[in-house]
């Protein structure tokens, strides 16, 4: 695979050093650095391999001529000009620690701008609708349940996330592969980040090893709400989600203190 540049130049320091340059988070991949990404995690790589290929790419660097102990490479400086430095394995296992936030199992806080003609929703879900996200989820929860075997949940979350130009869902969406995966990542920040703002609602499993049925305390809370009418279910169901998971939340939230001063009188 090539590793033309992707970043911004190297820079050489007033001492004669060399800088390499490389994002540090998901959120400062460029659209075209995301894609790349988003490729590699989809070619069945091992991790290492992985994070070899991301430094060489988005550090500009160009493998001229393998040694013993090292590498004899190049890259381009901001002036333009080609500077030529010895690379040992240390310092490229050094180097591709970088990347750990791609592997740290917590999702991506960065999504593709665009699949095809539909564009994504917000990356935190702010304007959307609450109803759509219980949809989402669900397709999220039947890709879990598949083992990860059948790709058809993602594709629908696909369309719940990415919309037409008048806001509505298209009737079918084509992703390929390492789109349905940037789907997957960008979801999976997104019930991380909602677990740390909305901690009574969505809880780890249990010490049992049981996990925490966040659907199930959805509804629950949702009838509290409610009181048994139907119409402010719909009302709830069109809300932000984010204005309906803060109302859900502080529900649990006062159930839990309900609990403990029931256990403890």
């Amino acid at each position: 695979m090539k590793t033309r540049l992707m970043t911004r130049p190297s820079s050489l320091l007033a001492d004669g050093s060399l800088q390499l340059h490389a994002p540090h988070s998901w959120s400062e991949l460029t659209q075209e650095q995301l894609r790349y990404v988003l490729t590699l995690l989809t070619q069945g790589w091992t991790e290492y391999q992985m994070r070899t290929y991301l430094f060489a790419r988005f550090c500009g660097i160009k493998v001229l001529n393998e040694k013993k102990d090292g590498w004899l490479c190049e890259t381009e400086l901001e002036d333009g000009k080609k500077q030529r430095f010895f690379l040992q394995l240390w310092q490229v296992q050094s180097f591709c620690e970088t990347f750990d936030y791609i592997f740290d199992g917590n999702g991506a806080d960065n999504r593709l701008d665009f699949i095809g003609p539909y564009k994504a929703v917000d990356v935190e879900l702010h304007d959307f609708a609450f109803a759509n996200y219980i949809t989402a989820d669900n397709f999220f929860q039947q890709f879990l349940q598949s083992n990860k075997t059948s790709n058809a949940p993602l594709r629908e979350m696909a369309r719940c996330l990415y919309l037409k130009a008048d806001g509505k869902e298209p009737d079918t969406i084509d992703c390929s592969e390492s789109e349905l995966m940037g789907v997957f990542l960008w979801f999976m920040f997104v019930k991380d980040n909602f677990s740390k703002h909305f901690p009574h609602l969505f809880k780890p499993a249990s010490e049992s090893g049981e996990p925490y049925d966040t659907r199930a305390a959805m509804d629950a809370q949702i009838r509290a709400l409610t009181g048994g009418d139907i119409t402010k279910e719909k009302q709830i169901e069109r809300s932000d989600v984010w204005r309906a998971l803060t109302e859900l939340d502080a529900k649990a939230r006062e159930a839990e203190e309900l609990n403990d001063k029931l256990k403890t009188s």
